[in-house]
């Protein structure tokens, strides 16, 4: 599977700053709000995750998602996971997440080759 969410491309000025990454994904979940059950995929979900829905207060009320009604889940794609921290590889590993084990949460990195030319 290879989805990508509407809302969800933006230029990061330097860096991936949260401020940035919280707009664009705050932005994307406003499309969302049927959804259930969401499973995020993000090469640092385990430091983005903290504070979030603390940051998220910042927002303005449009962008606040109800994540108490939700099942989210942070995770760490696969690639990525055996540079962090033992804790990290396991709390945030796809492979101990019911419906997803076999997912290895790449699928936003793949997209990269196609429009690294539009930077340019």
């Amino acid at each position: 599977h290879n989805f990508k969410r509407p809302n969800l491309v933006g230029d990061l000025q330097k860096g991936e700053r949260y401020i940035n990454m919280d707009y664009m994904f705050f932005s994307s979940m406003q499309t969302a709000s049927m959804l259930q059950v969401i499973n995020i995929s993000y090469d640092i979900a385990c430091q983005w995750s903290k504070n979030l829905w603390t940051r998220m207060s910042a927002f303005p009320q449009q962008y606040h998602l109800d994540h108490n009604m939700k099942t989210i889940m942070f995770l760490v794609p696969k690639f990525h996971l055996p540079a962090h921290i033992l804790s990290c590889q396991t709390t945030y590993s796809f492979n101990f997440i019911k419906g997803v084990r076999r997912t290895d949460g790449e699928a936003p990195e793949r997209g990269w080759a196609d429009i690294n030319p539009i930077a340019m």
